[in-house]
């Protein structure tokens, strides 16, 4: 088979770039469909996409670019309908263009866990590389879609397969935040095998139209209303199912009152960890490292706030957890 051998790697240490490790995270959580469309900083993701097109191909996994997000958000659609575990890649300004047909696929309720639509945005808090320095994590929210904030490159890959996992868990599209120099970056990490697709390209699955369960899926109203009502359900199907996969981390001491305490997540946490032990600070200090950046989880805020004086967050440019967590200590 021709094409990277890092790419079909089922065990061992193999080096990636951030965008590499999105192809090879999404194989190893059993991949039917990628789509989206190109634009930094994750649009090298496409190229590594058509330089390993014989292996996907051999696996039966479809991968085409979209014309547009808006209509690669409606093969996550259909995907959804089939059981079929599907990735969507867009820029933080693709997630805009998509909105509205994410707005309305979030609300349906497909019932069948073992698929999942993840949503990859790039986003580019610095404006370095793209027209816009939006914040993709505020767009979710107000779409509904819950946010996983991978810090690690190790995580960038391991936890496309905790997303699947969420998303099918949830009923919910979940949003996968990278950001520049994540994408960009790259490092060394430990691979797996890639499982067997039950549906594929290979083995296509049947979709009949009198099988679809019109009140679950097709939203108008009053099927809207229905389904923006299940919502809080979801999300504590979410919150429990991102506990079960340990998803938010505690590091540091944690059964003494400290003066200080911090939450971070995503590549600011990378920042907060190598400076505090350039300071000598690392094992002195209790650090909430959290994956899910939306919905918070209380739970983990509130214990963590019992424990210092001072909590302070460490977030890129905008107060997103900030605004949640003081929601959280001041409700």
């Amino acid at each position: 088979m021709s094409g990277d051998p890092r790419f079909q790697k089922t065990s061992g240490i193999e080096a990636f770039t951030g965008n590499e490790l999105l192809l090879k995270g999404a194989l190893e959580a059993g991949v039917g469909l990628i789509t989206g469309y190109p634009g930094s900083p994750v649009s090298d993701v496409f190229d590594v996409i058509s330089a390993e097109a014989p292996y996907l191909i051999e696996r039966g996994v479809v991968a085409q670019i979209a014309n547009n997000e808006a209509l690669a958000t409606a093969r996550l659609n259909g995907a959804r309908q089939a059981g079929l575990r599907a990735l969507a890649i867009m820029k933080s300004v693709g997630l805009h263009v998509g909105a509205d047909a994410l707005a309305v696929g979030n609300l349906m309720e497909i019932r069948k866990p073992e698929g999942g639509a993840v949503v990859v945005v790039g986003d580019d808090p610095w404006n370095e590389t793209t027209q816009i320095n939006s914040d993709s994590r505020f767009l979710s929210r107000h779409l509904h879609m819950p946010v996983l904030e991978p810090s690690t490159f190790q995580e960038v890959k391991d936890w496309i397969a905790a997303a699947f996992d969420l998303s099918g868990a949830s009923d919910l599209y979940l949003t996968y935040l990278l950001t520049t120099n994540q994408a960009d970056g790259g490092g060394t990490v430990s691979v797996h095998s890639h499982p067997p697709l039950p549906v594929s390209n290979i083995n296509p699955a049947t979709l009949s139209s009198k099988n679809i369960v019109v009140t679950d899926t097709v939203l108008l109203p009053p099927q809207v209303s229905t389904r923006e009502a299940t919502l809080s359900d979801r999300l504590l199907r979410l919150r429990k199912r991102a506990r079960e996969l340990g998803l938010n981390q505690w590091h540091g001491p944690r059964r003494v009152r400290m003066p200080v305490g911090f939450v971070a997540a995503g590549l600011s946490y990378a920042y907060l960890e190598q400076t505090l032990k350039l300071l000598g600070l690392w094992s002195r200090t209790p650090i909430l490292k959290l994956g899910v950046t939306y919905p918070i989880d209380p739970d983990d805020i509130l214990e963590l706030a019992s424990h210092v004086e001072h909590l302070v967050v460490v977030e890129e440019k905008r107060g997103f957890l900030e605004e949640q967590i003081a929601h959280v200590l001041t409700n």
